[in-house]
């Protein structure tokens, strides 16, 4: 049970970053290499926090979050003020990320620990919280999808000179995309380092920024919840195979090129894994109120 249950821990860590992704992958078109130097920020941020100053878990999480989504600014506004193309911005983050881990590493102060990382972290992040913050990163991604923020990412990726014909400030929504994704893989790290209780910032390498980024790809970049669906196939799936230890990797790969093949917009596409649900309610409740229409007409 403690294994199921340690996966399903990881799974809701990983969601929780992916969400901060889909908004700047999938609805503003950016395509990042780096997030996961966000989420080391935010994890030494409120592992600081927590271990040497006894904050609160839930407040460390968001300061942590709030400072990786203030750093973001510092590659994202030169890159992004300069109208870099999407191309180059994924090169620009993927550097970004690098030059972040090194530097963590080292950090000779006693609270980061250099390359040997810091430990004696609280194991705050239980099942419950994980699978909390998770549905509540969903949540509030939907909304901001499905708000005017969303829909003027949606112009931007894929109409972005009409966009500024009409008056949207690109730079400004764009950097409004940044940062909330990396505010989110900040809470993420955060989540992560008090779950593992350990950390070194090598663990925040360029594998883990392209494992979130296939997960956006692989659920659907125009769906919030196709995403954390891919997030957890591509979370148990090496763990399915594990007892295939030559071959696991091998497989793995090839399940993720035969569903590009198949499903190139995704597992989702543009659809979430709600909606269906949602039209079975609305057509019950037209139903319920056809027949108490009816009724009344008849007394």
């Amino acid at each position: 049970m403690g294994y199921i249950e340690g996966i399903t821990i990881s799974t809701c860590i990983n969601i929780v970053c992916v969400c901060g992704l889909v908004i700047l992958t999938g609805y503003t078109g950016l395509f990042s290499m780096g997030h996961a130097c966000f989420m080391c920020l935010g994890a030494y941020a409120s592992a600081i926090l927590t271990k040497y100053y006894s904050v609160p878990f839930l407040i460390a999480l968001l300061v942590g979050g709030a400072v990786a989504g203030l750093l973001s600014l510092v590659i994202g506004v030169p890159t992004l003020r300069g109208k870099m193309s999407a191309d180059c911005f994924a090169i620009a983050t993927l550097g970004f990320g690098e030059a972040v881990r090194i530097i963590m590493s080292n950090i000779s102060h006693p609270y980061f620990g250099g390359a040997r990382g810091m430990s004696g972290i609280m194991p705050y992040t239980t099942l419950p919280w994980a699978v909390g913050l998770a549905l509540a990163a969903i949540i509030l991604t939907i909304n901001y999808a499905r708000s005017q923020h969303g829909r003027i990412a949606l112009a931007i990726r894929d109409h972005q000179d009409a966009s500024e014909l009409i008056g949207v400030n690109v730079f400004h929504e764009k950097i409004k995309s940044l940062v909330y994704s990396a505010f989110f893989c900040g809470v993420g790290g955060g989540m992560m380092a008090h779950y593992y209780t350990y950390m070194v910032p090598n663990v925040f390498n360029a594998t883990v920024s392209n494992n979130l980024l296939t997960s956006v790809v692989l659920g659907g970049v125009s769906s919030v919840t196709g995403p954390s669906l891919g997030t957890a196939i591509l979370t148990f799936t090496p763990e399915v195979l594990r007892f295939l230890s030559n071959w696991r990797l091998a497989i793995y790969g090839l399940v993720l090129v035969i569903i590009m093949r198949v499903r190139p917009e995704g597992l989702l596409g543009y659809k979430e894994v709600y909606q269906p649900f949602v039209r079975l309610m609305k057509r019950g409740i037209s139903k319920i109120k056809g027949s108490r229409a009816s009724g009344s007409k008849e007394g």
